[in-house]
């Protein structure tokens, strides 16, 4: 037996996959509230009661794939032992994975007139409690070693950790290398010891 939770939540997540399709096929900027309608096979006045307004599916949309993406990037820093390396080669995967979604980017340039790392840099505390989810415990090993520098916590390196995603993903002249190099220079000497 379903619980009427269940059911609005399945609602919503048909809701959700219709707007996807309806804005890969038309563009989010030119997808109405009725494509998403007509496409989830439910009347406006449905959708309107799930969504009360475009921007709060739109952040919906949003959080699922910064969800997704930020699976991805903690299966990517398990990898690491060092959290030098994970500051650089895991911020290399973040915002390379972060630049190959399309759909996000164009959502994120349309909907919030600029580029995903302006985007980033208006983050929440739910966003910031996740990246300290994913990235805490290496910071947490990196600080048992005696590495991290006095008076850090993990909520300022994840800060810090952001806003140079947000850079990176603003200069996209860079490169592999150069942004390696940013990562270096800007992320290990914010978070590391000498």
């Amino acid at each position: 037996m379903t619980s009427p939770g269940d059911s609005n939540s399945d609602e919503r997540a048909k809701i959700l996959d219709a707007a996807v399709r309806c804005f890969e096929r038309y563009g989010p900027q030119r997808t109405s509230m009725t494509d998403i309608a007509d496409e989830a096979g439910i009347s406006r006045r449905t959708l309107y009661r799930q969504f009360n307004e475009r921007p709060a599916l739109i952040a919906e949309i949003l959080d699922q794939r910064i969800f997704e993406l930020r699976k991805a990037v903690v299966k990517r820093l398990e990898r690491f032992d060092d959290l030098e390396e994970a500051l650089v080669e895991g911020s290399l995967f973040s915002v390379e994975a972060a630049e190959a979604d399309e759909l996000m980017s164009e959502i994120v340039a349309h909907e919030h007139a600029g580029t995903p790392g302006r985007f980033l840099l208006r983050t929440n505390e739910a966003t910031t409690a996740r990246m300290v989810e994913s990235w805490g415990p290496l910071i947490e090993r990196a600080r048992d070693a005696g590495r991290v520098r006095d008076g850090l916590s993990n909520e300022r390196a994840v800060e810090l950790i952001i806003t140079v995603h947000a850079v990176a993903l603003l200069r996209d002249d860079l490169g592999q290398t150069g942004r390696r190099a940013l990562f270096r220079d800007l992320l290990v000497a914010a978070v590391l010891k000498p």
